[in-house]
This record gives C-alpha cells, structure tokens and sequence, in this order.
C-alpha cells in the first residue's frame, strides 16, 4: 500500500521534496491552505486541499493505481478560545468522516507544544481506498468549521494546519491511538503499521508559524428604551447594531421582527442591513391592534445571513386608550335671529385622537311653553349637531333650536339648558360630558323714529 502524493514540478520548495525519502513513495500534500468565514459573520472555515495519490513515480502521479485501505491525519492550531467540531465529512473528494482523536491531539502538543493562547486538536478519517486514477491525482478538500467567541472579532484568526497518514490494513486496528515517533513530529514512527504523523509541513519552523485569515466579523444587536402607545399606533422600537471588525461591503443581512402581541403586525426598519464598523441604529415597527390590552409586549429584531443569525428583544409597553374629553367654557350663550346657537368646544393637545361626536342641547329643568292655564311643563330637547376637531384644535358647532325651544325661550327671555357631548374613542369606548349653560333670547330689533 503507498500513500497521497505531490505532483513534482521542478520548482517544488525543497521542504516537500523530503517528504519522498520514505522508500521512495509520497506521503499527503497540502496543495492550498486558508480560513475565511463563509458568512458574513460567524464560524471561521479552515479550506484545505489535500492531494493524494498512490504512484512509486512522483514525476507521473496522475497515472495511479488503486490504494489500499489508509487512514488520513489532520491536525489544526487554533486559538484556544475555539469552539472546535467532534467531526467533519470531506467537502469534496473521496468520500470520509475525520473524528476527533484524543491520541492524536495529545501527540501534536508533545512535540510541537500550541503556543499560548493556542491549542492543537487532531482529526483521524475513517478508512479511504482510492480509486485509480489516469488523469488528475486525488484530492481531498477538508472544510471544518470554528466558531469563535463574539470578543475575538476584529482580529485575524491564526492556525495551522497538518496532515499525515497511517496504514489500516487488516493486520492493524484502525481504532488504535495515534503513536508518533518518540521524538520527531515529522516522520514514520515505529508502532505497528506505519504512521507519518505529519508529512506536510515538512519542517519545524514552517509548523511553528501561523497562518492567519483576514480580521473577523461579527454583529451583536441590543434594544434601546421601551416606547409607548396606544391600541392603534403604529410605534417604531429602537434596536442598536454593533459590527465588530471591517465593514461590510459584500453583502448585506436580512431583517425580520416578529411580536408575541397577538394581532400586532412587526416589520423591521429596512428589509436589509449591511452595517458599517460600529453601533448604527435601527428599529422595529409595530402596529398595535385595537383588541391589544395594557402591557409590555416583547419585539424581537432579528438579523440573517447565510446560516447565521443575531437577535435581540426589545419591549412595546402598550397603555389603555384613554377616553375623549371636550372642552366647552362658555356659560351664557345668545340665540341668533334665526333661531340657532353656536357652541365654542376645542380639543385638548394631549388628545390621541381627534375629538369627533355629536352635541344635544336640552332643558336644565322642565319650563312652560305657553300661558294658558291648562299648560303644563316639561323638559325641551332643544337640538344637536355634530362635530369634528383635530387635538389641539378650537371651533364650534352650530346648534339649530327647536320651534318648542324657541317658544319657552321667547316667553321667559332665557332658558337654563345643558350640552351633552357623545364622543366615541378609537377603541369604540364612549365618552359622555355635560355642560350646563344659558340661552338668552334673542335681543329686540330697535325701532328708528323717522324724522
């Protein structure tokens, strides 16, 4: 059985080279090595391509034949502070499962030891047979993800990367610990079936260096103060975004609000977001139903890109809606000519909606119509009349009287009447306000003596 392979141009640094000594046969290569987050925000992806092929010919390694059962090495550096996978499937390639292996990442810190503030952990496939091949040399593309802590963004995150191989033919036990050589990370140890715990890199100093991706993003979103409103408002809840680490210019997150206030309609400010460096302000809207009772309500801003998300809860404390009120200050009143009377009302400023309803003047008390003997008194309707006012609007509503009002009006030259004002607010809730005024008929037209 022989093992992954290099192609072997020329100009191959002499540090690969050496990895051919072993009989004369070729151990795994890393053909490219990065990290990057693959969404804007989240887990960093360690992008590896490994080529393998089995050839004794390292100048003709896409002329290969079958490979016997092996098992592939991985080993990453990574900050101490990483969230790192149990396992990982191939991204591309032969088809495999990398586990973690307690032996191998024990093995890795013995002989290399993680810096601080780093740390080592080792991956050991399941078992690989590859196919031959006349073309291209085998590759594998290793892809697993490691999620950071929201505090290491805006920094690079360094790692490193190492593969090797063992055999694991049926005279070995594929779930063996990993053994490296006693002394040397970088060559065949001497357990049983051959293990290169790590063929690239394929010198100490190149393995003692990092690798870094590019600084690290992340978004952390927080509510600002809880707004009011009423049942039916439209109220705007503030969010603040953070983004921690360059700005974004390729690519942008999706909003969405949601609100447990059943009925309540929540959309967010804009339907995407690509914040820059810092705090930039945002906002949920809410339209609060009619049916909504008092209380605080949660509103949750979410942000999404790719598979990663970011959400804060933020609360709309929802007041009862209050009843309407009319201002009326006039105590005497005259009746015009033509038999009507004009109310002044307004609307106070602290109204949520408008003041709007209907206005009925009737008798204090019961009073005569007529002299006569036989006549008896009671309470007059004396009219009504609608109106509409804007808070903190002034106006007034004119009121025509009626041929009874006017009667018991001419007969006394004043009445004693009240105003009653019907309003309904927005919630269907009425308002009844009475105001008690006097009426003063109208005064006599004055006669011009000729001359």
């Amino acid at each position: 059985m022989r093992r992954f392979s290099p192609r072997f141009p020329l100009a191959l640094p002499l540090l690969v080279v050496a990895i051919f000594a072993v009989a004369g046969c070729e151990s795994p290569v890393i053909r490219s090595d990065s990290a990057s987050q693959p969404d804007l925000i989240g887990p960093v992806r360690i992008t590896t391509v490994v080529e393998a092929c089995d050839n004794g010919n390292p100048t003709n390694n896409q002329n290969c034949p079958a490979s016997d059962f092996y098992q592939l090495l991985a080993g990453y550096r990574v900050p101490e502070a990483a969230d790192t996978p149990g396992s990982f499937p191939s991204a591309s390639g032969p088809a495999t499962t990398f586990r973690s292996s307690s032996s191998y990442t024990s093995e890795l810190q013995r002989l290399a030891p993680a810096p601080a503030g780093e740390k080592w952990v080792g991956y050991i496939s399941d078992k690989l047979n590859l196919a031959a091949t006349t073309t291209d040399p085998d590759r594998i593309t290793l892809a697993p993800d490691f999620d950071m802590p929201q505090g290491a963004a805006g920094s690079p995150f360094p790692f490193r990367t190492v593969v090797g191989m063992r055999d694991d033919s049926t005279l070995t036990n594929g779930t063996r610990p990993v053994v490296c050589d006693a002394t040397n990370l970088i060559g065949t140890s001497s357990d049983s079936g051959s293990t290169d715990c790590v063929s690239t890199p394929s010198s100490l100093p190149t393995l003692e260096s990092d690798l870094t991706s590019s600084p690290l993003n992340d978004l952390a979103l927080a509510a600002g103060p809880a707004p009011t409103a009423h049942p039916g408002d439209t109220v705007s809840v503030p969010f603040v975004a953070t983004l921690t680490g360059p700005s974004i210019t390729s690519g942008s997150f999706a909003l969405s609000a949601i609100s447990t206030l059943a009925g309540a309609t929540s959309t967010p400010a804009t339907p995407t977001f690509a914040p820059a460096t810092g705090a930039t302000a945002t906002a949920a809207s809410v339209k609060v139903p009619l049916s909504a009772a008092p209380g605080d309500y949660p509103v949750t801003l979410t942000a999404t890109h790719g598979n990663q998300s970011r959400s804060a809860t933020g609360t709309v404390h929802v007041l009862a809606v209050p009843g309407l009120v009319i201002a009326f200050k006039a105590h005497s009143l005259n009746v015009s000519r033509s038999g009507s009377v004009t109310l002044p009302i307004s609307c106070p400023a602290v109204s949520i909606d408008p003041c709007a309803g209907t206005v009925t003047l009737g008798t204090a008390g019961k009073v005569l119509i007529a002299k006569r003997h036989t006549a008896r008194k009671r309470a007059l309707r004396l009219g009504s009349g609608k109106f509409t006012l804007a808070p903190g609007a002034n106006g007034t509503v004119k009121v025509k009287i009626s041929t009874l009002g006017r009667k018991a009006l001419a007969r006394t030259g004043r009445l004693a009447a009240k105003a009653t004002f019907v309003m309904a607010n927005r919630a269907g809730q009425k308002s009844t306000i009475v105001k008690r005024l006097t009426l003063h008929a109208p005064k006599a037209r004055q006669k011009h003596r000729r001359k």
